[in-house]
């Protein structure tokens, strides 16, 4: 007695369903299409991840790049020029987000004298102003060599040439103190 052919769906003489939904063989399949998959998701996910980091790295890069801290020059001299008029020459350096410090400082004083002649029919008066670098700290309040400044109270500051006329008379003068 011949059925005829077998179909996938039929019983075989094992007991087992071939090709069914319960064949052992076909869930074998999808437990290692499975496993292939988890193992896919977690590769891409870990490679998205590293893409955010290294995004977040660039970006915090560039913006540093762009703040006022990258501009102040640690091996030169800045003019630190405030907005109650007063200009302070030294290191400046960020302290926060806020604040700067500004240490090893010089400000310029005016130190004027007059001379007079008198003749008969006129007489002349001219004033001559020399400039002085004066060291802080010799102030009658005693201050430190240090200043911490609001970023606010900063108009702009400048990166001063290391042979500039006022970088050249800090050295002057720190050499003769040593």
């Amino acid at each position: 007695m011949d059925n005829g052919p077998v179909r996938i769906n039929d019983l075989v003489p094992n007991g087992r369903n071939v090709g069914g939904v319960n064949d052992p063989r076909r869930a074998n399949l999808k437990a290692n299409g499975k496993k292939k998959r988890g193992k896919l998701q977690r590769i891409l996910i870990a490679v998205a991840g590293l893409a955010v980091v290294l995004g977040l790295a660039a970006g915090g890069w560039f913006y540093y790049k762009s703040t006022v801290a990258s501009q102040i020059d640690g091996g030169e001299y800045q003019a630190v020029f405030l907005t109650n008029g007063q200009v302070y020459f030294g290191k400046l350096q960020m302290l926060s987000d806020g604040y700067m410090r500004l240490s090893n400082i010089f400000y310029l004083q005016a130190q004027s004298s007059s001379a007079s002649s008198s003749s008969s029919l006129q007489s002349t008066s001219t004033n001559t102003s020399d400039v002085q670098l004066v060291k802080l700290g010799n102030e009658i309040h005693g201050p430190t060599d240090q200043m911490i400044v609001s970023k606010s109270q900063v108009l702009f500051f400048e990166n001063l040439k290391n042979d500039g006329k006022v970088s050249s008379s800090i050295v002057k003068y720190l050499d003769t103190k040593k």
